[in-house]
């Protein structure tokens, strides 16, 4: 049986786009320098509103929307959040290596917020809400994401 030629390049397609390298993902990366992840979370007041890029293994990707990322590295996690709609990371993306760029964020949430939080996921999850690990503030270190290749 012979495939038509059109067919037989849509096929192809997929192998050809993933053989040729990185899947990107949002504005090209133009940094040269990485920083460690390590090195973020370790010193978030230094790094918090700069540009940087970093470069881990993806350890989960947002179920829902693909709208983060964890990145992992030295045994260290940073999420790496883009815009809802803006980029839509794939499941695939997950124990893939990834290159990325963003903005250092550094947040305190308050025990209301994350309480908040946690009614809001609860909800989302049909499930009772847990309070239990919330003993006082909480400082969220992360990358607010602007683009990724994913290899």
């Amino acid at each position: 049986m012979r495939i038509p030629a059109a067919l037989a390049l849509v096929l192809l397609l997929p192998a050809c786009l993933s053989a040729a390298g990185a899947r990107k993902y949002g504005q090209p990366l133009a940094l040269k320098e990485e920083v460690k992840v390590a090195e973020i979370l370790a010193n978030p007041d230094a790094y918090a509103g700069k540009k940087v890029r970093v470069k881990g293994l993806v350890t989960e990707v947002c179920e829902e929307r693909g709208c983060w990322i964890k990145i992992g590295a030295d045994k260290k996690e940073i999420m790496f959040k883009v815009e809802d709609g803006v980029i839509a990371f794939p499941m695939d993306a997950k124990g893939s290596t990834v290159v990325a760029e963003g903005t250092v964020s550094k947040r305190v949430l308050s025990v209301e917020q994350q309480k908040a939080m946690c009614d809001k996921e609860a909800k989302a999850l049909s499930k009772p809400a847990d309070y239990g690990k919330i003993n006082g503030p909480k400082t969220i270190v992360r990358i607010e994401g602007l683009g990724a290749e994913v290899q």
